[in-house]
């Protein structure tokens, strides 16, 4: 796409630094005297036929009422701000000005995002609006998959494949009515990785690709570094992007990392996750609970707290941070079990290092009692409904096992997170589960208006 960015027509300079002096009112938070600036510079616009002034007021009066919570108003402005720019044939900042629009009504624009991943092929589809802070959010709209071994690198899978993204991009093109642009089909890294044993990468995208999707869409993948970063970015809100971190506890590896001051990505890597971590202590003892504790707290001390410590000690800005965007299926079954009603209905759960203690601890004195939550507090009937479903789906996902490795891992890693600000916050965000894809998809949006100059 090629825009040009036209020179402003401005008729009186003076009238427009009426309106910049407006707009630096308003960031300083002198509403009064930034709406009489504004008014004032739109009434000489308006006397003078100043076209892009008055447009350029609208588009400021639209920012101060949205800043001063009158929306009826800023819509209003927003309006003529938009239907002046493009009057004048400035196409882009009329695009801007109307994403700020939709913001004040709440309408996003629906985006897909197809995963193709070694085992199944996966398609979100995600709202994403602006929100009043300027910071895009999403909500997930769909999220379905279709199984498929596609690493087997057979005949067969590649047909699966194929089948699998044109059934989805059917539900993306005719149910959702979402345009080629803003659909996105990726190859993972998991996939990437064993693709690149056989020198595969670029004939796998093109076998399994449909012959009937849009030629605008293209198949792409990410590197497990690209993909640590989407994850941060579709998990962490825009807001704290310098401030926090992430990290996923996953069942083959322990993934995450933070942006450093430098505003450069920082990526956390562990080989071990939940399940590794469990055929690790099952290797060497086969027995009941007790002498599965043991043998895992065993290997902890002989030899993995100095695992996670060789990866942290160059990190200090990984452990002093306030606040740790935390995922995997552990911290949603510890979220799951001991904040129901919350992981079942709210975006972000926040959890505490002792929510993480008394999890690991439960599981062997109270697993009845941790896994039978009291709901009588619970007074909306479909609130009730959702969040016993979600604990049920723990407990027919994870046995008292495989939930009691998991608790270990993350409890151990809490306690090493933790060494230089123990009073650290651990959040759960309920939708993790599609953060690098999304991820992916708010990337892209950021980038809508880049390379636009001309």
């Amino acid at each position: 796409m090629s825009t040009v960015v036209y020179a402003q027509n401005i008729k009186n300079q003076a009238t427009f630094r009426i309106l910049k002096t407006a707009t630096s009112l308003m960031e300083a938070q002198q509403f009064e005297a930034a709406e009489e600036f504004f008014k004032n510079g739109l009434n000489k616009a308006i006397a003078d036929k100043d076209f892009y002034c008055q447009a350029f007021a609208n588009e400021g009066l639209g920012n101060f009422y949205v800043k001063t919570d009158q929306p009826e108003l800023a819509i209003k402005a927003y309006k003529k701000a938009i239907t002046l720019y493009r009057g004048q044939g400035f196409k882009l900042i009329a695009n801007v000005v109307e994403n700020l629009l939709k913001s004040v009504q709440g309408i996003g624009d629906l985006y897909a995002g197809i995963e193709v991943g070694a085992k199944g092929i996966k398609l979100s589809v995600i709202d994403v609006t602006l929100n009043k802070e300027r910071q895009y959010d999403y909500a997930l709209k769909l999220d379905t998959a279709i199984n498929t071994d596609a690493a087997s690198l057979s005949y067969q899978s590649e047909k699966e494949s194929r089948d699998a993204i044109a059934k989805l991009m059917d539900i993306v093109a005719n149910r959702f009515k979402i345009a080629a642009k803003r659909t996105y089909i990726v190859i993972s890294s998991g996939l990437k990785q064993e693709l690149d044993k056989y020198e595969k990468v670029d004939y796998f995208a093109k076998v399994i690709r449909p012959k009937e999707i849009d030629t605008a869409i293209h198949i792409m993948y990410v590197t497990p570094e690209q993909e640590s970063e989407l994850s941060f970015t579709g998990i962490v809100p825009q807001k704290n992007k310098y401030i926090n971190n992430q990290l996923d506890i996953g069942s083959g590896n322990t993934k995450g990392g933070y942006f450093s001051t430098s505003k450069k990505f920082v990526p956390v890597n562990l080989s071990l996750g939940t399940k590794s971590f469990q055929r690790l202590v099952e290797a060497k003892v086969q027995g009941n609970l007790d002498a599965f504790t043991k043998t895992a707290e065993q290997l902890i001390k002989d030899s993995l707290t100095k695992v996670i410590i060789d990866e942290l000690v160059t990190k200090p800005d990984f452990k002093s941070r306030d606040a740790v965007y935390l995922s995997g299926g552990i911290v949603w079954s510890i979220t799951s079990l001991l904040h129901p009603k919350s992981s079942a209905i709210n975006n972000y759960t926040e959890l505490s290092s002792g929510d993480i203690e008394e999890f690991r601890q439960r599981i062997v004195t109270d697993y009845n009692g941790l896994t039978h939550p009291d709901l009588a507090f619970i007074q909306n009937p479909e609130e009730a409904i959702a969040t016993q479903k979600n604990i049920t789906r723990v407990v027919n996902t994870y046995d008292q096992k495989a939930l009691l490795a998991g608790a270990i891992w993350l409890d151990e890693l809490v306690k090493q997170i933790n060494t230089l600000n123990p009073g650290k916050k651990f959040i759960f965000p309920k939708y993790a589960y599609v953060g690098w894809i999304s991820g992916y998809i708010i990337k892209k949006v950021n980038q809508q208006f880049l390379g636009l100059v001309r």
